[in-house]
């Protein structure tokens, strides 16, 4: 299957056939999401697959009864890293890039110029602005893994009405790391139509916005 067909084949999946989802299966699924894009190459992602049906009945509860993510066969707990907008963090990052050439700066730059910049430095914001970054970085991350759980025959639902604090109690996350969406994860017993989407020339512009 090639990407285009699995963009527009992909739909989100609410029923599932009681079939377990193959280890292998999942692992290429993660990595689709390690291989996403990534600021900065900070990659803050942090996912935690879940099978048991426990824990599954408790991310449910935390996402407010919603029996998609308790009746999938798996969830991946999509979790964020704001340590890893720290300064230290972001630095390390940023240095693997240059070692490999894909950036040309000097520790100079680097330190005095890219690392001191609001614009290119996250955790001269604050926390929020950290959490803000780590956010956008793993809804990245997750839709390249809905494109990939395609590709494996498997379907998944974004699911991002949950309580990150309640999905971390139920996870024993630390204090660095927080939920930000669930994924439920298995083989489809639905062919649901294809969703509406907006017509391309009222999404899209070209030179200026009209």
């Amino acid at each position: 299957m090639d990407v285009s067909e699995a963009i527009l084949k992909r739909s989100s999946i609410r029923k599932w056939k009681p079939i377990p989802v193959e280890k292998e299966k999942i692992e290429k699924i993660l990595e689709a999401g390690r291989r996403a894009p990534s600021w900065g190459n900070c990659q803050s992602w942090r996912f935690i697959v879940v099978q048991d049906k426990d824990k599954k009945a408790g991310l449910a509860k935390a996402a407010g009864g919603q029996a998609v993510v308790r009746d999938a066969p798996a969830v991946i707990v999509c979790c964020c890293s704001i340590d890893d907008f720290s300064r230290k963090m972001q630095r390390q990052a940023l240095k693997e890039l240059m070692d490999v050439g894909a950036l040309n700066w000097t520790d100079e730059i680097l330190d005095n110029v890219v690392l001191e910049s609001d614009l290119f430095a996250p955790y001269r914001l604050g926390e929020q602005a950290m959490a803000i970054k780590a956010g956008e970085q793993i809804m990245i991350a997750i839709a390249y893994m809905t494109v990939e759980a395609v590709n494996q025959g498997l379907g998944t639902c974004w699911v991002g009405a949950m309580s990150p604090k309640d999905v971390g109690q139920v996870m024993g996350l630390p204090d660095n790391l927080f939920a930000h969406d669930l994924i439920p994860l298995g083989y489809p017993d639905e062919d649901p139509k294809p969703r509406p989407r907006k017509s391309i020339d009222k999404i899209a512009f070209w030179e200026e916005y009209s």
